[in-house]
């Protein structure tokens, strides 16, 4: 299924298209075993596991009507929900609770929208609240910036979450680093951010844990 693996290769792969992805149960719907054989969902795609893509493998893997995929890392993941919901190249966020429990990320800033700093990833699709999906952790991303005014638009520089961004979990280019920005800070843009746009950005910030 990849060009290449970080850690297991996953098993199955729910839909045609990585960025399609948005599985019910974790690893998609159980596979009907014969009475007391191992059930199929011990060896699923499970929350937490990644997967490296070549380019070739990545743009093969994307449904170009959701959105163009790139060679990188990719982690799979459930989503939830609170007050805004994913968007294809939105932040997506960890809470600190979940760290060492769950695999689980949000649409919602965390821990608070002017501190948008616990980064998880780039979302690929719009899952379903409470489904699982894949978003991308690591490599060139498509990237989705806020509706607003960008600070300072410019080939190669910084991109960060965007500070009480009025799209959901969007991001910002060019912003004076400091006690905020710094630590929002996610790669850095390859061409002009426009406003309202997916963009590619290339992700320094390294991936989210994941399991092994």
């Amino acid at each position: 299924m990849a060009g290449g693996m970080l850690t297991k290769q996953a098993d199955q792969l729910t839909a045609r298209y990585l960025n399609d992805v948005n599985d019910l149960v974790s690893g998609g719907a159980p596979v009907s075993v014969p009475s007391g054989a191992p059930s199929a969902q011990i060896s699923a795609t499970q929350p937490g596991d990644r997967i490296v893509l070549d380019d070739a493998t990545a743009k093969a893997l994307s449904d170009t009507g959701v959105g163009t995929l790139y060679g990188g890392v990719y982690m799979y993941v459930q989503y939830k929900t609170t007050t805004r919901p994913a968007a294809v190249g939105g932040i997506a966020f960890f809470k600190a609770a979940d760290l060492g429990v769950a695999y689980i990320v949000y649409g919602d800033a965390q821990p608070t929208t002017a501190i948008p700093t616990y980064i998880a990833g780039i979302f690929i699709n719009v899952p379903t609240a409470n489904y699982y999906c894949w978003i991308q952790v690591a490599g060139a991303a498509s990237v989705l910036f806020d509706q607003g005014t960008l600070t300072n638009v410019q080939a190669g520089y910084m991109v960060s979450a965007k500070i009480s961004a009025t799209l959901a979990s969007t991001a910002d280019i060019g912003a004076t680093a400091g006690v905020a920005v710094t630590p929002a800070l996610i790669g850095v843009a390859v061409g002009l951010p426009v406003s309202s746009t997916v963009s590619t950005v290339m992700l320094t910030r390294g991936t989210f844990c994941g399991r092994i």
